[in-house]
């Protein structure tokens, strides 16, 4: 079957939506996307909260295992950096595989993106109120409101977070780029004051050292490495805003590959300063141990302990400009279903005024409000720092398990594509071996990790994942006949006056 692609093209390829609900052209600029992707990303708490999980396994060279991570993340880059010029098409990674792959595997793709959005909006929203109970508690400010609960907090971030991705692109990426840049700033004078002052010991070079692995152990390091993949995942999200974006075939190339590279130094730099602090011997039994009290441990003692109260409010606020980051790509995930025939025309429809998927953002709304209310349920409100039991984590996590598990197989179908596409296109070697082989062997590292040792209900999060992967199928082949008009006229669609068109699923 043949995708009409266009090459050079201002705009994606035309399948004749209705104007009046096409999302807003020539909104969003290079900075913009960047801070989208690297919003996502997380980079205060990934550098942070999820890379003190990674400790736990890694130890002293946490750094090694980001910097082994983030060349996977960096092949992955480049596959998404040359399938954005070739698709930019507001679906994304699912517009990519379908372009690679065809329409079933396409379709997989989306069906698995719009849970892994819906499970992660939940999650960091979620993540963000249980660091701001931590925020208001006894032990750091004493703020009864915030400390006593983390269940309202997130209802109102949720609220906050999908009426700013209401209002439009422009000012979701405006408050993405401010707050990211005001965060990121901050971590990075923490990290500068440690290393300057030597740590606790010196600076721990070691942590670099691959001859380090052996202490840990071979799996136990690649445990460690696919624990730090997931601390990437959004990397690739500007490629979600391509249709808003002023010119998607050189903007958002350049703001994934930008992004990733950003994110590598980023958390190399971070990790290294937090060994340095804690010194090489106890840096990963402390760090596992301390979470997200990191900050204010380390500044206590290189700093002072305000700045680290700040740190920690500053993680707090990460999550949530995570969530929105989320949200904007999975409303256009549902917009382009919506649209594509996959779900309800009225998901392919736009707000007259703020041009976003409104429709999507209302159902988007609903469920976060729902799995929030059923977190709750669940588990409570506790906060127990005696015995470090903090509800709002726990759900958190099992969120952030069943998610990572669906994300990482997408990004393994992304290096397939890119794969089969570069092969088919004649691309260069990079494209062809070199890119994808380094994503797949990473992102199926890092999903053996989403399984592996799990305890208690964690051991159930990746299955309900894996559940929803089969209902997938079985939808698939039960709608297929239905939707098979509507994916051939898609990928006939004619391309644009002087753009070449390439077999995209042969």
């Amino acid at each position: 079957m043949a995708m009409a692609v266009n090459e050079q093209g201002p705009g994606p390829v035309s399948t004749g939506p209705d104007e009046r609900h096409s999302l807003r052209k020539n909104a969003v600029g290079l900075p913009g996307l960047i801070a989208q992707s690297l919003g996502v990303t997380a980079p205060e708490i990934s550098g942070v909260l999820i890379a003190s999980s990674v400790a736990a396994y890694a130890g002293l060279i946490t750094p090694l295992a980001f910097v082994v991570a983030g060349i996977g993340a960096i092949g992955l880059g480049l596959v998404y950096s040359r399938f954005a010029r070739y698709v930019p098409h507001a679906g994304g990674t699912y517009a990519i595989v379908r372009a690679g792959l065809g329409p079933d595997l396409g379709f997989m793709a989306g069906w698995i993106l719009l849970a892994v959005g819906i499970i992660f909006v939940a999650g960091l929203v979620i993540a963000s109120a249980f660091l701001l109970q931590l925020f208001g508690s006894p032990a750091v400010k004493n703020i009864s409101f915030l400390g006593k609960q983390w269940t309202g907090t997130a209802i109102f971030l949720g609220a906050l977070v999908l009426l700013i991705s209401f209002l439009g692109i422009q000012i979701s990426a405006k408050v993405l780029l401010t707050l990211t840049a005001v965060g990121v700033a901050l971590l990075a004078v923490f990290d500068v004051v440690i290393l300057a002052k030597g740590g606790a010991h010196g600076l721990a070079w070691s942590a670099f050292n691959p001859a380090n692995i052996s202490k840990v152990g071979v799996s136990t390091f690649f445990i460690g490495v696919g624990l730090a993949m997931t601390g990437f995942s959004g990397f690739e999200t500007a490629v979600f805003l391509s249709e808003e974006a002023n010119a998607p075939r050189k903007q958002v190339p350049k703001a994934v590959v930008g992004a990733v590279l950003a994110a590598v130094v980023f958390f190399a730099v971070t990790t290294f300063a937090i060994v340095t602090g804690y010194g090489a011997a106890k840096a990963g039994p402390t760090w596992a141990g301390d979470g997200p009290f990191t900050v204010i441990s380390l500044s206590a003692k290189f700093l002072k302990v305000g700045y680290g109260q700040l740190l920690l409010l500053i993680l707090a606020i990460s999550g949530a400009v995570s969530a929105l980051g989320t949200a904007n790509f999975t409303t256009r995930v549902a917009y382009s279903w919506g649209r594509e025939g996959y779900l309800p025309a009225a998901f392919g429809r736009t707000h007259p005024k703020f041009r976003t998927p409104s429709v999507a953002n209302g159902a988007l709304a609903v469920t976060t409000l729902g799995i929030i209310l059923a977190g709750a349920a669940w588990k409570g409100q506790t906060l127990d720092l005696n015995t470090f039991f903090l509800a709002g984590f726990v759900v958190f996590s099992w969120l952030l398990l069943c998610g990572a598990a669906g994300i990482l197989p997408v990004y393994a179908l992304v290096g397939l594509s890119g794969f089969a596409h570069s092969l088919r296109n004649h691309g260069t070697v990079v494209d062809i071996v070199i890119a994808p082989l380094l994503a797949v062997a990473v992102v199926a590292t890092a999903e053996f990790t989403q399984f592996y040792h799990q305890t208690g209900a964690n051991k159930i999060a990746p299955l309900v994942m894996v559940a929803w992967v089969v209902l997938g199928v079985i939808v698939r082949l039960a709608t297929r006949s239905r939707v098979r008009a509507a994916e051939a006229q898609f990928d006939a669609a004619p391309a644009e006056a002087g753009i070449q068109s390439a077999d995209m699923a042969g």
